[in-house]
C-alpha cells in the first residue's frame, strides 16, 4: 500500500467538483448520463483526481487502484482477491452503469488512465480460502471459504428485501439514503438522484443521499452529551447514552419550537440539495432554546434531509408506499416514529436491525449454494418485526419544519454563505 485510504466523507475533492460541473474534463450530462452519480464528492472519482494532481510522485508508483472490498479479500488471503462488484464499482464515479464495465471515457477524459482497476464479478463469488495464518488471527475456521460481496449500502438494502421495483429501504447510519429498486437505468431530470447497479438481482437502485446522516447524532453525544455518556457508564442505564437523550427528545413537541437543525456536517449530499459547500448549521435558536429541543431538532434535522431526498424519488414518478427502515436509527422508537409522520408512510422495522450483516451473508449464502436464488434468501431471511403508522396530527408540525428546513438551505447557499465559509476556510 503506498499511502492510507481516503474515506468517502473526505471532501478533498471537492474543486474538481466545481470544474466539472462547469464543463471541464467531461460534459455533466454525459457523465451523469454514463455513471447514474451526480458530480459529487463521495465517489472516487473526485480523490482520485486530487489525488493525481497533489500526489504525483505517489500516484506514478501507484499501479492497482484498491477500493475497500478488494484490500479486505487479499488481507485475508484470498487468491483472486483484485475484483470487486458491479455496485462498488459503480460508488467509483467511474463505471458505466448500464454496461457493467468500467467507463474508458470518464477514465481518460479526466486524466486517470494507465492504472489497473479490479475485474468485476458476481457477488457470492469464492475467491478463496481461510488459511491456517488468519485462522489463528481472526478465529475464523480454517478452510472458511472467502466470497465477493457488494458495497455496504447494497448489502444493506438486500438485507431489507430490496431486490424488485417498488420496494423502498430507509438507512439512517454513519451514511444515509433512500433506495429504491428499478428494472431500468432511469435518469433524474435535474441530475441530482444517484442510479447505480443492484448487484446480484443485477437491476438498479434508484438513490437519494445524505453524507452525514446519524453521524451528525453521534456528534450531538460527543460533543453535548458528556453527562448522558457518563450517566450511562456509571450507572449502567439501560440502552446506552442515546436512550438517555431520546427519552429528552420525547419530552419535546414536533418541530422542536422552531428550531431547525440542517445536518450537512460534511456537505450535502446526491438529493435535492447536492452541494458539496454545505455545512451543519442551527437556524432559530434563542435564549430560550434548551438542550432537548437541540437534540430533537438534530434529530428531526436528519430525517427532513431524508424526506427531502424521499420528495426528489416521488418528483420523478416513483410511488413509495411503505419504507422499509435499516440502520441504528432503528433502535430508538421515537426516531422510529418521527420516520414514519414525517415521511408520512408506514414504516416497516426489520428483525434484523443490522442488514449491512445480513444482507452481507445473504450473498454469501446465494453463492455457496445455501439459498437458490435472492427471492429465496430475503424470502427465508428478511422479516418484519414492527411497523410504525404515522400520525396524521403530527403532520402540520412537520410540513412546517420541513418548510423551513428547506427555506434555511436556500437562504444560506443562494445567498452566498456555504461558498464565502468555504473560501474563507481553504484561502
Amino acid at each position: 500500500m503506498i499511502r492510507p485510504f481516503i474515506g468517502w466523507q473526505d471532501t478533498r475533492g471537492v474543486g474538481y467538483v466545481e470544474r466539472i460541473r462547469n464543463g471541464e474534463f467531461i460534459d455533466p450530462d454525459r457523465y451523469y448520463e454514463i455513471s447514474g452519480y451526480p458530480v459529487a464528492t463521495v465517489p472516487c472519482m473526485t480523490k482520485y483526481m486530487w489525488y493525481k494532481d497533489n500526489e504525483p510522485e505517489n500516484w506514478d508508483r501507484t499501479v492497482k487502484l484498491s477500493h475497500h472490498q478488494d484490500f479486505f479479500l487479499k488481507e485475508f488471503g484470498a487468491d483472486d482477491w483484485y475484483v470487486n462488484d458491479t455496485a462498488t464499482a459503480s460508488r467509483t464515479g467511474i463505471f458505466d452503469v448500464e454496461a457493467s464495465e468500467w467507463s474508458s471515457e470518464i477514465i481518460e477524459a479526466t486524466g486517470l488512465s494507465g492504472k489497473e482497476l479490479p475485474r468485476i464479478v458476481q457477488p457470492g463469488t469464492v475467491v478463496g480460502k481461510i488459511n491456517r495464518d488468519i485462522s489463528l488471527l481472526t478465529g475464523l475456521a480454517e478452510g472458511t471459504l472467502l466470497t465477493v460481496g457488494a458495497m455496504d449500502q447494497n448489502c444493506s438494502t438486500l438485507g431489507g428485501g430490496l431486490i424488485h421495483e417498488g420496494t423502498a429501504v430507509s438507512v439512517i447510519g454513519t451514511y444515509g439514503a433512500v433506495y429504491v429498486a428499478a428494472d431500468d437505468s432511469v435518469r433524474d431530470p435535474n441530475g441530482t438522484l444517484i442510479v447505480k447497479n443492484n448487484s446480484g438481482p443485477e437491476n438498479y437502485t434508484v438513490e437519494a443521499a445524505s453524507i452525514a446522516s446519524a453521524s451528525a447524532y453521534r456528534w450531538f453525544r460527543d460533543t453535548l452529551g458528556p453527562l448522558e455518556v457518563a450517566m450511562a457508564r456509571e450507572f449502567g442505564t439501560v440502552g446506552n447514552p442515546y436512550h438517555l437523550i431520546n427519552k429528552q427528545i420525547d419530552s419535546v413537541a414536533p418541530g422542536a419550537n422552531g428550531l431547525t437543525f440542517l445536518p450537512y456536517m460534511q456537505g450535502a449530499g446526491s438529493g435535492p440539495r447536492s452541494d458539496p459547500y454545505a455545512r451543519g448549521s442551527f437556524l432559530g435558536m434563542t435564549l430560550g432554546t434548551t438542550k432537548p429541543e437541540i437534540a430533537r431538532a438534530v434529530m428531526e434535522g436528519i430525517t427532513l434531509e431524508m424526506r427531502d431526498n424521499l420528495e426528489s424519488i416521488r418528483k420523478i414518478g416513483i410511488e413509495v408506499k411503505e419504507i422499509r427502515a435499516a440502520g441504528g436509527a432503528t433502535n430508538s422508537r421515537v426516531w422510529n416514529q418521527m420516520q414514519a409522520d414525517i415521511y408520512q408512510v408506514p414504516v416497516a422495522v426489520l428483525e434484523v436491525s443490522e442488514t449491512g450483516c445480513l444482507g452481507a451473508a445473504l450473498y454469501a449464502g446465494i453463492g455457496l449454494g445455501a439459498y437458490k436464488d435472492f427471492d429465496d434468501a430475503v424470502n427465508r431471511a428478511v422479516r418484519i418485526k414492527e411497523v410504525y403508522e404515522p400520525i396524521a396530527e403530527n403532520f402540520e408540525a412537520y410540513d412546517k419544519a420541513y418548510g423551513r428546513f428547506v427555506a434555511g438551505y436556500e437562504a444560506l447557499s443562494k445567498g452566498g454563505f456555504f461558498k464565502y465559509l468555504h473560501e474563507q476556510n481553504n484561502s
